[in-house]
């Protein structure tokens, strides 16, 4: 997935507390829907789906929704998905005065299709945050709220990919290896504490990222001992123990093999830039 034509442009964002049944209509623009609390009933292009706290729904320019609910907390934004189109999105409209030549169209997968999340608890906070700030109408309010949501719109785009792994299976694994960096991890371990067969997780890995549990583990390793080495004045070897080596001369031999030189020589990069 390339998203370096992402750029969300918000035209709006609120809170939305509702009470009643919507006529359907049909946005200009894109839209994403936050459910914060309570159920609601929603119909896209005439399929109806239950909407519950903690759900987000992503729905593309052009697309027919209809709201039916009790009553429901909700974060709402309309936004086109590129800076393309600069000038003010006409409000939704119903069906019959809909002209789709004036759609806010984006090619870029995989925004140009419906998109639904139903645990999505961690954008609580997010979600709020952009209304509280949209509310304020304060500084360069809306370039904020673009950047909040173009981050919240790649996590969309990872945790709905059907090829990828589960988003809180990888959620798991990295705070399980975060947390016993400096221990030896086995597919056995892996499974037991998951509730996995010994291999599943591994398997998984190989299929979705091409890397074995094994070589997953060392890039985890790898990547920190990089921050290690740009941040901290710590010596090679207890970065080596700090990152699960055993040996301070294997580590220089792991470290040179994945990156091209030594621990030492990629410091003495920072040094020469900063010093």
């Amino acid at each position: 997935m390339n998203f370096s034509k992402l750029n969300p442009n918000v035209r709006a964002a609120g809170i939305v507390d509702v009470a009643r049944r919507s006529d359907e209509c049909i946005a200009y623009d894109a839209r994403i829907f936050y459910m914060i609390s309570g159920e609601a009933s929603l119909t896209l292009e005439g399929k109806k789906t239950k909407l519950s706290g903690g759900n987000l729904i992503f729905i593309p320019a052009g697309t027919k929704y209809k709201f039916k609910a009790g009553r429901f907390l909700m974060a709402a934004l309309s936004f086109d998905l590129t800076a393309d189109y600069s000038d003010e999105a006409p409000t939704p409209c119903v069906p019959e005065s809909f002209d789709s030549s004036l759609v806010h169209k984006c090619e870029i997968s995989p925004f140009d299709k419906i998109l639904r999340l139903e645990d999505a608890d961690d954008e609580r906070e997010n979600f709020t945050e952009i209304a509280e700030i949209a509310n304020s109408a304060e500084g360069e309010w809306k370039a904020e709220i673009s950047a909040m949501l173009k981050l919240i719109l790649i996590r969309l785009a990872a945790m709905t990919d059907e090829s990828a792994l589960p988003p809180r299976m990888v959620k798991n694994l990295d705070s399980y290896i975060r947390e016993n960096r400096r221990d030896e991890i086995s597919n056995t371990e892996i499974g037991a504490i998951f509730g996995y067969h010994p291999f599943y997780v591994s398997n998984k890995l190989k299929e979705c990222k091409g890397v074995t549990l094994r070589q997953y583990i060392i890039n985890y390793r790898m990547k920190l001992a990089k921050r290690l080495l740009e941040l901290t004045d710590k010596s090679v070897g207890e970065i080596a123990e700090e990152t699960g080596f055993k040996d301070a001369s294997y580590f220089t031999k792991s470290f040179k093999a994945s990156f091209g030189m030594t621990p030492k020589e990629y410091r003495n990069q920072f040094i020469d830039v900063f010093l």
